[in-house]
């Protein structure tokens, strides 16, 4: 039998061939702090020039890979983005694809750490769900993969989104809210936060315009540019709510989790819903109907969403086109949080 004398491949190789410590390529090699991202893509091109460890899987052979990129505040979630994620997932295996899901940290946010990448798969793209630092995403999309951003979208970086139609379906609940009578309506959501709760702020006073009502100040919580918050637990809207002197007869809430949030209080307070005040949510989380009151909100279908966002990063030819956002229609699901004050 001939005995084979080729060398198997160290690190010290590739740290040879660059002129760099062999710590240097231990650390490109596993994705950690301490490299340069130029430096760790000429480790990764040796790596897999040299058939290096996991770096050498012929290219024909690699499995296709959707990363999705999930923020830290959102790894318990159990509301609306678990719905969106089961979607991605089931829809990437019917299309043969593997989905990764990764969580980034706070501290890898603020640090601009970019997190593991499976090289021994053809990555076909990022789908990043939640709200993640512009900066950060601005990282991602430097990589030069195709990118998908899932219910938010993003401002200052040129990446393609798949949300909710926010304007629209603002619109619809304030003027489902007008037409039963309420002239004094007030928005509660953190604009400053989000694209989507912005955009949703705008629909509520494009309907308040149209019907020749004048936004009150005093009836809406906006939340604080200083730092994000989501105002979706009772411990942060309270403190906003003990500013306000005078309530009005209606609230839009840019999120079920707010409205839930507000019916709390409002109950502590002994305001009874929709006695006192009509309540209006988004996104028709699976709690809203089962609530007292149930929540009279606009639905929107998270599985559609999570399903179109594999099937578009997985088709679309991104070279050949310009960035597009899909909006998703909403459709109001009326139940017992509104009442009719004609």
């Amino acid at each position: 039998m001939q005995r084979s004398n080729r060398k198997k491949v160290t690190m010290d190789d590739i740290a040879k061939r660059l002129g760099i410590s062999k710590n240097s390529v231990s650390l490109a090699l596993n994705n950690k702090p301490g490299v340069s991202d130029e430096l760790r893509r000429r480790v990764i091109e040796i790596a897999c020039q040299l058939n290096y460890g996991g770096f050498s899987i012929n290219e024909k052979s690699k499995s296709k890979c959707i990363i999705i990129i999930v923020p830290e505040y959102l790894i318990n979630d159990t509301f609306f983005y678990s719905e969106v994620l089961w979607a991605i997932e089931r829809e990437a295996k019917n299309q043969g694809c593997i989905s990764v899901t990764t969580s980034i940290t706070h501290e890898a946010e603020e640090n601009l750490l970019l997190p593991p990448i499976p090289h021994e798969m053809n990555i076909l793209g990022f789908l990043v769900i939640g709200i993640i630092k512009e900066n950060y995403l601005k990282k991602l999309y430097d990589i030069g993969l195709p990118i998908l951003t899932v219910d938010i979208l993003y401002n200052n970086v040129p990446v393609d989104s798949i949300v909710s139609a926010n304007v629209n379906g603002a619109y619809i609940a304030t003027k489902y809210l007008i037409d039963n009578g309420h002239k004094k309506i007030g928005f509660i959501g953190p604009i400053f936060s989000a694209q989507s709760i912005f955009e949703r702020w705008c629909g509520f006073t494009q309907a308040m315009l149209k019907h020749d009502l004048e936004p009150n100040a005093e009836y809406n919580i906006l939340g604080t540019n200083e730092y994000f918050q989501l105002m979706d637990t009772v411990d942060v809207l309270e403190p906003y709510l003990n500013r306000i002197t005078s309530y009005p007869t209606a609230w839009f809430c840019a999120g079920d989790r707010i409205a839930i949030s507000l019916i709390n209080i409002l109950s502590k307070r002994n305001i009874k819903v929709p006695d006192d005040i009509s309540i209006i949510g988004f996104d028709d989380l699976e709690v809203s109907k089962m609530i007292i009151p149930p929540l009279t909100t606009i639905k929107i279908d998270k599985k559609l969403m999570g399903k179109l966002a594999v099937d578009y990063l997985i088709n679309r030819k991104f070279s050949e086109m310009g960035n597009i956002s899909i909006n998703l229609l909403g459709t109001l699901i009326v139940r017992e949080s509104v009442k009719s004050i004609l």
